[in-house]
């Protein structure tokens, strides 16, 4: 290749990174989630009530399965994308989980013990609000449904407001998320679970102890922790405990530990990067075998100078985000509004419960408990915020949406006109807890010194008394 050849080539490819990055801005961003959610949503809603309903439903119910020599596991399609897809959803939880607790948030014991407070504040009131309204009703056990926070709604209308005027209250935001997810998770697997099987359960240990024993062996291979997932992830579906959690259990076993420490790190590839300098002649990494090779080890070193935990928690975000989540929605989200009376559900007990339990109770318990937290001397506040910050974070957590349709679907039986009656509550509450959330804190920020974060705010107040 000429020189000449050569800068248009550079010149095509910078052109073309010119127009690829504001969709990969869009792509990594914290909106294109809920955006997503929010697509997949609308889409279903008028797809359900449309002349394409009758698809629609053959869709959901469309049978699919393994058969191999009599052995065979057959589910319909919409069990599938709950059981099977969000397993993988709740893998990404746990991998969350695990780095706030080690390394995030969740290490430090008064953030810790305020956010505990605030979360268990925010499952607490609304779970009490719902069965103030559906006590002694057969509604009684969606009791859990206004519970859950959906981290991509609530993250993503906090990125609308934008996120560096509200940094500490975005990483409380976020530690509450997680522990609604546990919550959630754990109401799941212990009440939500009918008949166990105590063989099959016997299977999940061991397999489990597989997991653990790869990672204290030092093995990082994606491919066997999948595998061994899969099929735990099949006798939990046979144990009768909810089989998502299997997504839990493989990243609670994840490694978290990186195999090549940062001094030798740096020491390999300083001397790779010398080598490189003096083998490279030209561009065509193609005919210059030595320049491959060196590539290659540098991404290996890469690779082992990192954890697991972080490498697949990164690559998972965007195919879970925007992937399995909307399919999820899509999914879940098809409620066909003219066979139902429309405003009786407006005026039921569900409604009632799951909507004041996500929009009122939410906030309610997360500053109750916050403030508790705080007059007990066990919590501390994040810096530059304060109880009216807090409400603000409660109200972006009433967006329930992923995990409420879950365990609504766990709720009630299959074909009630609660289920239904459920969506629609939580689809109301999701819609009034965002806008309400982001209208609260846009007149904080505003209130705040004309959009200047908290924390500057605090920092400049401490310099001027310097």
């Amino acid at each position: 290749m000429t020189e000449t050849e050569d800068q248009k080539t550079k010149v095509i490819r910078r052109h073309v990174n010119n127009l690829l990055s504001p969709f990969e801005r869009f792509v990594h961003s914290q909106v294109s989630t809920g955006v997503f959610l929010l697509g997949a949503t609308v889409l279903a809603l008028a797809v359900a009530n449309s002349p394409l309903e009758a698809d629609y439903r053959a869709l959901l119910h469309w049978p699919l399965g393994i058969r191999l020599n009599g052995w065979e596991l057959q589910m319909p399609l919409l069990e599938w994308v709950n059981s099977g897809l969000m397993s993988l959803f709740f893998f990404l939880i746990g991998l969350e989980i695990k780095r706030e607790i080690l390394a995030g948030e969740l290490r430090e014991k008064r953030k810790l013990m305020l956010v505990l407070f605030a979360a268990v504040g925010g499952m607490v009131m609304p779970a009490f609000i719902y069965l103030a309204f559906n006590h002694g009703s057969s509604a009684v056990d969606g009791w859990a449904i206004p519970m859950a926070t959906d981290t991509a709604f609530a993250l993503g209308a906090f990125a609308l407001l934008g996120r560096k005027h509200f940094g500490a209250l975005a990483t409380f935001l976020t530690a509450l998320a997680i522990f609604d997810d546990i919550g959630s998770i754990l109401v799941i697997a212990f009440y939500y679970t009918d008949a166990i099987a105590v063989a099959a359960l016997v299977h999940v240990a061991a397999l489990f102890g597989i997991l653990v024993l790869f990672n204290v062996c030092g093995i990082r291979s994606a491919a066997l922790y999948f595998i061994v997932g899969v099929l735990l992830w099949y006798f939990l579906h046979l144990s009768g405990v909810h089989a998502q959690i299997a997504g839990i259990l493989v990243a609670a076993a994840v490694p978290a530990h990186r195999k090549e420490m940062p001094r030798k790190f740096l020491n390999r590839m300083q001397r790779l990067m010398k080598t490189f300098e003096k083998k490279h002649k030209s561009n065509q990494i193609l005919s210059d075998q030595k320049q491959h090779e060196i590539v290659m080890a540098i991404e290996q070193m890469a690779e082992d100078a990192s954890t697991p935990l972080q490498r697949w928690e990164t690559k998972s975000e965007n195919p879970i985000g925007l992937g399995i989540l909307p399919v999820f929605a899509f999914f879940n989200a098809g409620i066909p509004l003219h066979d139902y009376d429309v405003a009786g559900i407006l005026t039921s007990p569900i409604m009632a419960g799951i909507t004041l339990g996500l929009v009122l109770g939410k906030p309610l318990g997360i500053a109750l408990f916050s403030w508790l937290a705080l007059r007990l001397g066990l919590g501390r506040m994040p810096q530059g915020t304060g109880l009216a910050g807090i409400v603000g974070i409660g109200l972006l957590a009433g967006m329930g949406f992923t995990m409420s349709f879950l365990i609504t679907t766990l709720s009630f039986p299959g074909g009630s006109v609660h289920i239904e009656e459920a969506k629609i509550a939580v689809l109301s509450a999701t819609l009034l807890s965002g806008v309400i959330g982001i209208l609260w804190l846009r007149h904080l920020k505003a209130k705040n010194g004309n959009g200047r974060s908290h924390v500057a705010r605090q920092r400049s107040a401490q310099g001027g008394k310097a």
